[in-house]
């Protein structure tokens, strides 16, 4: 069984509709001709009768109305056998053949005398006088080669049949009886059925023009179907081999844009995706190589330790058991940042939030690490915190803001060299808290400025020391910030150093 993809049903579905495109505009053109074609035949022959018009607006005038219709048929019968007479002189011919012998057919004027000029054998025409026509051949009725006589008809002003047969459908041709100026009837000739054989010829031919177009148009589909199938689904075709490609872990696959329209945008996004799962998969895996390694040196440390213990190398004194737990509690804290980084899907930690004032746990934070500034020849300058009006209360968590504040302290602790110094201040600026931390060189490099919130990152070597962090402290402040509704930047320091900005929203 054929598997039906995609672009055979495209393909499928527009050769469908323009094969039924093709075959109804083939039917209703052919439906057209034949209608215009009874249209044309049927006037050229009222063409042929413009003598009888002026013969019966000759008769109209001498009797001044329509009564010698109304009460005798004669002479609407004399004019149907003079119609057939003069069809039926010699060999049948097409309606275009020209006039018939014995009468022009241009409208001829009447006598001085008023009376309608003869035909030009001699016979008066219908409606001259009342005498009948001479018989036809055999003394019977004159043949009616054209079959005008069935199809002919006069009617009054008003639409009454007069003589004749009243018209069968809508499709006839008209002349109009006018007396002095005004329209008083009309001659009408019912269009004649296509069923004579120089008629079906034409027709034929016509048809067989028209299937044949018909035909052509419908190759001409197959072709423009297949090549619509083929612009509009190849992205897609590509598009289902990138993802293969992506299921298979091969982030680096890209799918080529060919065209600039709404598939070309798909292909563009698809490629964007694959850029940021080829950088998520590589933040994934420096993730791991970046915890694996921040967690090997401790765990190296407590290993020999333990074994010098082992192997009686040491003894398990005093400042042998404090080496041992400071590397445990090193490889604690370690643990403890990588689990607030990933507690939640947006790295974001639990808050309780409630109206608090930030500054005295600030102040607070700075009285706790005085002394090891002190201890490594640096300087707290936090007055700029004590000055008038510097009450601010937010939404917040003290115990989370208080780790900000210790991870930004020692930052700049591990990082800032002896003899510097750090200044802390706050101010109000459009209902937010500004809170900003400079230190002195060395500054890190410009380039480094954007990822300093990154996980394990470090600007090496400018600002490392001998015993570097973890690397997360930072990104643990920016998750904390954000999750008080504010934000944290990183930028040159006035002071040489970095710089440090937190913006807070006020409680109204």
């Amino acid at each position: 069984m054929i598997r039906l993809t995609i672009q055979r049903k495209v393909f499928l579905a527009t050769f469908v509709l323009a094969a039924a495109m093709a075959i109804l505009l083939t039917a209703l053109y052919r439906r057209n001709l034949e209608k215009g074609f009874r249209r044309y035949v049927v006037e050229a022959e009222m063409a042929r009768l413009d003598w009888l018009v002026t013969n019966i607006e000759t008769a109209y005038g001498k009797k001044g109305s329509w009564n010698f219709l109304r009460e005798s048929t004669e002479p609407w019968d004399r004019a149907a056998e003079e119609i057939s007479r003069l069809e039926g002189q010699g060999q049948p011919r097409h309606f275009d053949d020209g006039p018939p012998p014995g009468f022009d057919q241009r409208p001829p004027p009447p006598f001085a005398d008023g009376r309608p000029p003869p035909f030009a054998d001699g016979r008066p025409p219908p409606f001259a006088d009342g005498r009948p026509p001479p018989p036809g051949p055999a003394g019977g009725r004159p043949p009616d080669t054209l079959g005008f006589r069935p199809r002919l008809s006069l009617q009054d002003a008003s639409g009454n049949v007069l003589g004749g047969n009243p018209p069968v459908d809508g499709l006839t041709a008209r002349r109009s009886i006018r007396h002095e100026g005004e329209t008083v009837g009309w001659l009408v000739l019912q269009a004649p059925l296509t069923g004579a054989a120089p008629d079906l010829a034409f027709l034929a031919t016509q048809a067989r023009g028209l299937w044949l177009s018909g035909l052509v148009a419908l190759v001409l589909s197959l072709a423009a179907a297949w090549l619509i199938a083929r612009q509009l689904l190849g992205p897609i075709r590509d598009l289902t081999q990138g993802a293969r490609q992506f299921a298979q872990g091969r982030f680096s696959e890209r799918i080529p844009v060919r065209q600039d329209d709404e598939l070309g945008e798909l292909a563009a996004d698809f490629n964007a995706m694959a850029r940021m799962l080829a950088q998520a998969e590589e933040a994934r895996r420096q993730w791991i190589s970046d915890s694996s390694h921040e967690l090997r040196t401790p765990i190296a440390v407590l290993r020999a330790e333990i074994e010098a213990l082992q192997d009686a190398v040491r003894t398990a004194d005093e400042p042998t058991l404090a080496r041992l737990h400071r590397n445990v509690m090193q490889m604690s804290k370690l643990v403890d940042d990588l689990r607030q980084t990933l507690d939640r899907d947006d790295g974001r930690p639990d808050l309780v939030l409630e109206p608090i004032d930030p500054l005295p746990i600030l102040r607070e934070a700075a009285e706790e690490f005085r002394e090891r500034f002190q201890a490594g020849g640096l300087s707290i300058d936090a007055t700029r915190l004590d000055g008038p009006g510097s009450t601010w209360r937010i939404q917040g968590d003290a115990d989370r803001l208080r780790q900000v504040f210790a991870n930004l302290l020692e930052n700049t602790l591990r990082y800032t060299d002896a003899g510097g110094r750090l200044e802390i201040a706050a101010t109000e600026k459009g209902g937010r808290l500004w809170l900003s931390f400079d230190d002195t060189a060395p500054a890190p490099p410009e380039q480094a400025m954007p990822r300093l919130f990154d996980r394990f990152f470090r600007a090496e070597p400018s600002r490392s020391r001998e015993h570097g962090g973890s690397g997360l402290g930072l990104s643990i402040a920016r998750k904390i910030v954000e999750g008080h509704g504010g934000a944290i930047s990183a930028s040159r320091s006035p002071l040489g150093g970095l710089s440090i900005r937190i913006e807070l929203p006020l409680e109204r």
